[in-house]
This record gives structure tokens, sequence and C-alpha cells, in this order.
């Protein structure tokens, strides 16, 4: 177990530092609160979160900006993950994380509001 948290912790790392922007968000409020964010080839699902996260997640979305993701950690039995946004970071709390290749399954197709973006923007 801990070579493989230890293994993600690294592809995530590997991930921030490119700081990869957020193709879509798919929000499963039947299967457990569940998230799956795209990050160009990569997906990374989150959950269960709290109704305060799922919140969260929603306002991001709306925000209308270019949302991309900055860090992800460890916060005792939990991960978080801080998505950027043109008004002010966002935090989320889960106590499970996966990160596949977009190829792995349906893709997370943009929402209605959010286009898909080609290139990450480069951030101050």
């Amino acid at each position: 177990m801990a070579a493989h948290e230890r293994d993600l912790r690294a592809a995530l790392d590997e991930l921030c530092a490119r700081q990869p922007v957020v193709s879509g968000i798919e929000v499963d409020l039947v299967a457990g609160r569940t998230a799956r964010i795209g990050l160009g080839d990569r997906r990374l699902a989150l959950g269960p979160l709290a109704p305060v996260g799922l919140a969260l997640l929603a306002w991001a979305r709306r925000d209308g900006g270019i949302l991309a993701l900055d860090a992800v950690g460890r916060y005792g039995p939990y991960w978080w993950l801080r998505l950027s946004t043109s008004a002010q970071p966002v935090t989320l709390l889960s106590r499970a994380l996966w990160l596949s290749s977009n190829g792995g399954g349906p893709p997370v197709v943009p929402g209605p509001d959010r286009p898909e973006v080609a290139a990450a923007p480069t951030f101050l």
C-alpha cells in the first residue's frame, strides 16, 4: 500500500508541475458523490466528496475562467487537491483518489459552459 501511494504521489507531483488545464468535470451523485476531472490525457477521480466539496466544484465550473490543477497532497487519511480559478483557488478533500489515462474509459466531457482547452496557460 505504501509503495502504491508513493508512486501515485510521484505521478501527481509530476502532473502538478505541468499545471494541466482542466478539460472537463463530471460529478456522479448516484455513485457516492464522486467526481472525475479531465486533465488532457489524464483523468483524476476522487470521492466521496462532502456536499461543500460538490458545491465548490460546481462553483469552479460556473466561474468561467480557466481551471488548472495546482497541487495535490495528503492531510492525514485524506487526499486534498487545489484547482486554480480566475477568482480564487478551490481546495477539495477526498478519502480516495485515482489517476488514470483518459483513454481508459469514456472521455471526460467539458461542461456546456466550458469549452475544450488545447494549451495550458502560463500562471504567475
